[in-house]
């Protein structure tokens, strides 16, 4: 994202873009990475949270001896 982004600005600056344009382009160009890491934890911790919960249910399951007692 930040490399197609520093060549987004760099492509707007070198070929003459409007001027009304460059302002938009700086703004999804500083924002746009910003938001894709908020994304990007947000879903970590969505696919983290069953895990957590699962090993809190088992610690709480008793221990048990093997059956063939090994």
């Amino acid at each position: 994202m930040a490399v197609a982004c520093a060549g987004l600005i760099t492509a707007a600056v070198l070929v003459p873009a409007p001027a009304v344009v460059l302002p938009l382009i700086v703004l999804v160009c500083v924002a746009g990475p910003i938001v894709s890491t908020l994304e990007a934890a947000r879903a970590l911790a969505v696919l983290r949270g069953p895990t957590a919960e699962l090993r809190r249910e088992l610690d709480r399951l008793p221990e048990t001896r093997h059956p063939l007692g090994y």
